[in-house]
């Protein structure tokens, strides 16, 4: 009986063999490829965070609408305080007394350059233009308006927390105007294909303001890149002038913004 077996084993090997039958596996695969996948939407919900255009000092700067969410949003501007004056009949230029941040780890205030920050979560380098008016600086009093008043934002920069720096936005030229009741002027323009993430146009040298803080001769910190000038040919009463400064962001780039 085993030598039958065996024969027939044999037999049966021949046949497969003669028949062309492959009794290995499949062929070895050793690459293969896959794919990785996420979709991007415009941000509607996510509350925005002011991110400060300087590192150092370490500061917290709350947005300027609280509950300010994207996907294109100002998040802050610039409140300018000129500070108190003498009254002058000679033309005069005061600097802007400087803004202050809180310090990230709550020990008090120091003084910061100003900036007006967009944060744009949209997806669709669109592009943007931020811009800014302002009104008379008025008063109750007989003489009610400054007349000539007019600001000028020098020396702008901008910070762009971004890593691609060719979608950075274009500042203003320096010396830019703002003439009460003459209409809006552009500080901050993103052209399409720009401005994706988060931008800022920043006035003053955070240096210098440091430098005047650690003086203690001075009482009054300055920040000169925000500027205000008044003819002494003006009558001023000794009061408080106030002027609102409107902000505007469209989403519409260039001239016809």
């Amino acid at each position: 009986m085993k030598k039958i077996q065996l024969v027939t084993t044999t037999f049966l090997m021949a046949t497969l063999l003669i028949s062309g039958v492959t009794l290995a596996s499949a062929d070895e695969v050793r690459d293969v490829t896959t794919t990785g996948q996420i979709e991007f939407t415009p941000n509607t919900d996510e509350e925005s965070v002011v991110i400060p255009p300087e590192t150092d000092p370490d500061v917290e700067i709350d947005p300027e609408v609280p509950g300010t969410t994207g996907p294109l949003s100002l998040v802050k501007a610039v409140t300018m305080d000129f500070g108190s004056q003498v009254i002058s009949n000679q033309d005069q230029t005061y600097n802007m007394v400087a803004e202050t941040a809180n310090l990230a780890d709550g020990s008090g205030q120091v003084p910061y350059v100003s900036f007006a920050q967009v944060q744009d979560t949209r997806g669709s380098n669109a592009g943007w233009v931020l811009s800014v008016s302002i009104s008379d600086f008025s008063s109750t009093t007989q003489n009610n308006i400054l007349t000539g008043a007019q600001i000028s934002l020098n020396d702008p920069t901008i910070q762009y927390a971004g890593s691609n720096t060719t979608n950075a936005p274009s500042s203003h030229t320096s010396g830019l105007q703002l003439i009460p009741n003459a209409g809006s002027v552009p500080v901050m323009t993103a052209e399409t294909g720009q401005g994706a993430g988060v931008s800022s146009v920043v006035w003053g040298n955070q240096a210098d303001l440091n430098t005047q803080a650690a003086d203690n001769s001075i009482e009054v910190i300055e920040n000169s890149a925000i500027q205000l000038f008044v003819p002494g040919s003006t009558a001023k009463d000794a009061t408080t002038y106030t002027s609102t400064l409107s902000w505007e962001l469209t989403s519409t780039p260039g001239a016809d913004a």
